[in-house]
């Protein structure tokens, strides 16, 4: 039943804008992407789990591994620096290539113009 309403609405909304206003049907288009985008952005915030509580996915044994282990394993004084080099060394070194293909993309846009 929700979906046929909102599918009315939709309806509605797109031959109010195609023909009162005479909105592009490109435009409608890309108006009607953008408010799913934005529907689904907000659903997922909504779903995702509270700030700082105990039950937080975030709060797992990994983290708690790195501190108590991460000296003795990876012989860094520097927990953070161990984690980065030693541990998700291939996903540091992921985000470099991209960082370094964004970076180069740039420069190759700028001197085109």
């Amino acid at each position: 039943m929700v979906y046929i309403f909102l599918a009315v609405i939709v309806v509605i909304l797109t031959l109010f804008l195609r023909f009162f206003l005479g909105v592009d049907p490109r435009t409608l288009v890309t108006l009607y992407l953008l408010g799913l985008i934005i529907f689904l952005l907000s659903f997922t915030v909504a779903e995702m789990p509270t700030f700082g509580a105990l039950d937080n996915p975030t709060f797992n044994e990994v983290p708690r591994r790195y501190l108590e282990q991460g000296l003795a394993e990876t012989g860094a004084v520097n927990i953070v620096s161990s984690v980065i080099i030693d541990y998700r060394a291939f996903d540091t070194m992921g985000e470099a290539t991209v960082l370094f293909v964004a970076i180069a993309a740039v420069i190759a846009t700028l001197r085109s113009h």
